[in-house]
């Protein structure tokens, strides 16, 4: 219900979670008690898409965030086409165009490709310097500080205008209360 919904955003969530546990999977398997290298190349990859991940889980969550609350703040019961498709692009933008530039931001973060940990298997490597924690660690917590604030503010508007909120949702194709409220834990 998702797609039919247009929640583009909890679907980036789910394709960035799957993309995550599927390296991890691998990894584990591949490396379980080994610090062999036998694919430089899928260690290259997956390192990179790791560190996308630690931003793009985030940026979708606070896109999941940014949605609920627009929803629950809405003043116009009218939602057209042309509003969703706005969404959609809105949301891939966020959610992955910004771990795209994320990945290669990196780049000049790492001081060598990768490392091995036995039974974690290729993990990506960052220089701890001043440019390290301002380009690869604080951008997840500023992500994520951002999601709380619109998590907080659209559990306020939701609140605060109840029954507003059950017309609203009713005429949001595909989404309920309850699908809504299902929501928030997962943003």
């Amino acid at each position: 219900w998702h797609m039919q919904a247009w929640n583009s955003a909890t679907c980036y969530l789910m394709i960035w979670t799957v993309i995550g546990c599927i390296i991890h999977l691998v990894n584990s398997i591949v490396w379980h008690k080994s610090l062999a290298n036998p694919n430089p190349t899928y260690c290259d990859i997956s390192t990179k898409i790791l560190m996308g991940l630690s931003v793009a889980i985030p940026l979708s969550t606070l896109c999941i965030n940014r949605r609920l609350y627009n929803i629950a703040t809405t003043q116009a019961v009218i939602i057209d086409r042309a509003s969703k498709r706005r969404n959609i692009i809105i949301d891939t933008l966020i959610a992955v165009l910004c771990p795209l530039i994320f990945m290669a931001v990196h780049y000049t973060q790492q001081g060598h490709r990768y490392d091995i940990v036995e039974n974690y298997g290729c993990w990506p490597t960052t220089y701890l310097t001043a440019l390290g924690y301002i380009f690869v660690i604080v951008p997840p917590i500023i992500v994520c500080s951002i999601s709380l604030v619109y998590c907080t503010l659209s559990i306020r508007a939701f609140l605060r205008r109840r029954q507003e909120f059950n017309d609203i949702l009713r005429v949001n194709s595909g989404l309920n209360s309850h699908r809504y409220l299902r929501l928030m834990p997962l943003a």
